[in-house]
């Protein structure tokens, strides 16, 4: 047991100094506490409403952590070789492992224990109590939930021979079984469904103590639900409130919620000690059949592999676009995130098309873009975070501009090949849900089609520009990453918390906005200064096509000088963006 102490101490301090740690709950806070402070109010929430919001933002954001913590614990050890020194040493393969995950655990712990005590502070704040029972109740349980999901990762870590394979296995598996998600409602339900009842329909229900005992028991195979239900429960018991149901089936359910966290470590430990450390595997070969498929297509059509004609500036950006495109398929990153889109369009777009008694059919049409909003954030970010610094860091940019080509042409042929992944990734989808349009809803609605796909070919450009544009800025795959996700937060979530108070506190002389965001027609001022937001930009564009061909709602309006006004904002923003790439690429010293 020593060993194992001696290890996590000395892997929490190589931890501590990483500044990917350090950023992730930079990040957590970041996210988490303006909101939570503007919400503790009892006027806006009663507090046992409260303290069950907490949570329900908590456990999404602390995975953030729990991933950036974790993801890389056992692997990247087996990656850089050092794996072998430190076994070289009086430990066990399954020390190393236990004592990873016990220094990540208390990283993690200690991150979420901190933000835990500032939300505490702003709930006292905000209702006058601490309610230090029932808010540490909650606590409790959120503190249990990162060290349940650290193991996951860990396990995860041990088991897989990348970083990024543990990566899409961790975000794989809290798609499968997250609230945020539909697959676990429109496939692992249907399936019991199926099974119990001959019909694909699971019946709806108020409560789960309302539902069938096989429905019962299915929602409890959910390690999330079993979580939820628990804290719930626990939360409810302590007060305020009335808790539903008795204490057994929480018991259960935390056993299922525990061993969640057990199997992925146990079977991590398992295939860690059986590996051969000197194991080395390819790219995909996925990868390179779709590649192969394309090029007879190509050859069939042209009959010729070269490209006529003397080597211009066009050539040039086409020859390294068709090699980048080559070498982007084989990439297993790339195969997991059109897998990881895949899973998150599916089962989202399943249950946004559907005939309702809720929503009329123009209703349902608006709200499909929705469904795409997220995959298309995470395929851009895979996609693109690494295209030009990636080169970098392995040494391929020098050999790639001692040929006949410039750093703009570099940087341009990236953004096509890139851009071309996300838009085919993308189109098979758009086309899977017109399908479930004609389908469902009866007809097939081609201006809506026209609109709602076009927006989202659009938001896929923009957010992929946006993503290799950081890349070609910067010089790490971690700085790339940490560039996006900051143009992310300044621009979508922080976008009403920091910059437009500032903007009103200029025109008006007070900070507060909420007049002007609930506002049915806000001042122009104000409209126009939200729209230098691109992702507000690109709502108002979103609004305008729908109007434009005739599938507007009551919340939508057409305001021809804002549209304009939207598109000239948002065709400046990501100039300016891929500019200062470029010119901070140009300007980069590739030593």
């Amino acid at each position: 047991m020593s060993r194992v102490f001696t290890i996590a101490r000395a892997d929490a301090r190589r931890a501590f100094r990483s500044r990917l740690v350090w950023g992730a709950i930079g990040l957590l806070g970041v996210l988490f506490l303006p909101s939570t402070g503007s919400s503790a109010r009892p006027a806006v929430h009663p507090i046992t409403e409260y303290l069950l919001i907490l949570p329900a933002d908590l456990r999404t954001f602390s995975l953030v952590v729990v991933a950036a913590v974790g993801y890389s614990a056992v692997v990247t050890e087996r990656v850089t070789g050092t794996l072998r020194f430190v076994l070289g040493l009086p430990a066990t393969r399954r020390d190393l492992v236990l004592g990873k995950l016990l220094s990540r655990v208390g990283i993690v712990v200690t991150a979420l224990a901190v933000i835990l005590v500032i939300a505490n502070v702003l709930v006292y704040q905000g209702y006058g109590s601490p309610y230090l029972l029932p808010f540490w109740v909650m606590g409790g349980w959120m503190l249990a939930y990162v060290v349940v999901w650290s193991a996951v990762t860990v396990g995860y870590s041990a088991a897989f021979d990348s970083p990024y394979r543990t990566l899409g296995a961790l975000v794989v598996t809290y798609v499968v079984f997250s609230f945020n998600f539909g697959v676990w409602s429109v496939v692992i339900r249907p399936l019991f469904a199926l099974l119990f009842t001959g019909s694909l329909d699971p019946p709806s229900y108020d409560t789960l103590a309302t539902a069938p005992l096989w429905l019962r028991v299915t929602e409890r195979l959910n390690p999330l639900v079993d979580f939820w239900a628990a804290m719930r429960w626990s939360i409810e018991f302590v007060g305020p409130g009335t808790p539903t149901g008795g204490p057994l089936p929480q018991l259960l359910g935390s056993v299922v919620f525990l061993s969640f966290g057990l199997l992925p470590l146990v079977f991590g430990i398992s295939r860690f000690e059986r590996i051969d450390l000197g194991d080395a595997h390819a790219g995909s070969h996925i990868g390179e059949w779709i590649w192969r498929s394309l090029w007879r297509v190509r050859r069939a059509v042209t009959g010729s592999f070269s490209f006529p004609g003397a080597l211009t500036q066009s050539s040039r950006i086409r020859r390294l676009a068709i090699a980048d495109l080559r070498h982007t398929l084989q990439n297993w990153v790339v195969a997991g995130a059109v897998v990881v889109t895949v899973l998150l369009t599916g089962p989202a777009l399943w249950g946004a098309i559907d005939a309702s008694t809720v929503f009329t059919d123009t209703e349902v049409l608006t709200r499909i873009p929705l469904s795409f909003t997220l995959p298309v954030l995470v395929l851009g970010i895979a996609v693109g975070h690494n295209a030009i610094v990636g080169e970098r860091t392995s040494g391929t940019s020098r050999f790639l501009l001692g040929l006949p080509v410039t750093r703009r042409e570099l940087v341009v042929s990236k953004l096509l090949s890139r851009v071309s992944i996300v838009v085919a990734t993308l189109l098979p989808l758009l086309l899977v849900a017109e399908a479930l349009v004609v389908t469902r809803l009866g007809r097939p609605y081609p201006g809506a089609f026209l609109a709602w796909a076009g927006w989202t070919l659009l938001y896929a450009v923009v957010w992929t520009a946006m993503t290799v544009s950081c890349s070609a800025a910067v010089s790490s795959r971690y700085r790339s990453l940490a560039a996006t996700v900051a143009l992310y937060l300044v621009f979508a979530r922080l976008w009403d918390e920091l910059v437009l108070p500032a903007v009103a506190f200029v025109v008006t002389g007070q900070s507060a906005v909420d007049e002007f965001t609930q506002a049915a027609n806000p001042p122009a001022w104000f409209q126009y200064a939200d729209n230098l937001s691109p992702f507000v930009a690109l709502e108002t564009i979103q609004e305008a096509l729908f109007e434009v061909t005739g599938y507007g709602t009551q919340q939508t309006t057409l305001d021809v000088s804002l549209f304009l006004y939207s598109v000239a904002a948002l065709l400046l923003f990501v100039g300016g963006v891929v500019a200062i790439g470029t010119a901070r690429f140009d300007r980069s010293d590739l030593r």
